[in-house]
């Protein structure tokens, strides 16, 4: 399940990851989540991998949200990913980044173990 931050886009947010490390798919679910406008910002995944260093997650890659706030987004790893431990949305500029700076960490998630 999702954990909101403090962040005003997370406000009354929830849903959920699913991730096969086997397969390299997933899936996200997200209700509540704030309306983004993609001339602005976009709404971006990490995956920290176990095996990776930390500064430098996986991109899972960049998403919008319309009206409502209900969506399911397919998880979209620009590398192998080993072992998931967090994964993580941030709020970066249109397009996406390449490293994050995190400034803007809207929800969290941690694999069930």
């Amino acid at each position: 399940d999702w954990a909101a931050t403090k962040d005003p886009a997370s406000q009354g947010a929830t849903g959920d990851v699913v991730w096969s490390a086997k397969e390299q798919k997933g899936a996200m679910r997200f209700r509540g989540l704030a309306k983004n406008d993609p001339s602005v910002s976009q709404y971006q995944l990490w995956i920290f991998d176990k095996s990776r260093d930390q500064r430098y997650p996986v991109d899972g890659g960049v998403f919008d949200v319309g009206e409502g706030g209900d969506v399911v987004v397919p998880i979209q790893a620009k590398i192998p990913v080993g072992e998931a431990v967090l994964f993580a949305i941030t709020v970066e500029k249109p397009g996406g980044v390449v490293v994050s700076k995190r400034e803007r960490i809207v929800l969290t998630a941690k694999p069930a173990t």
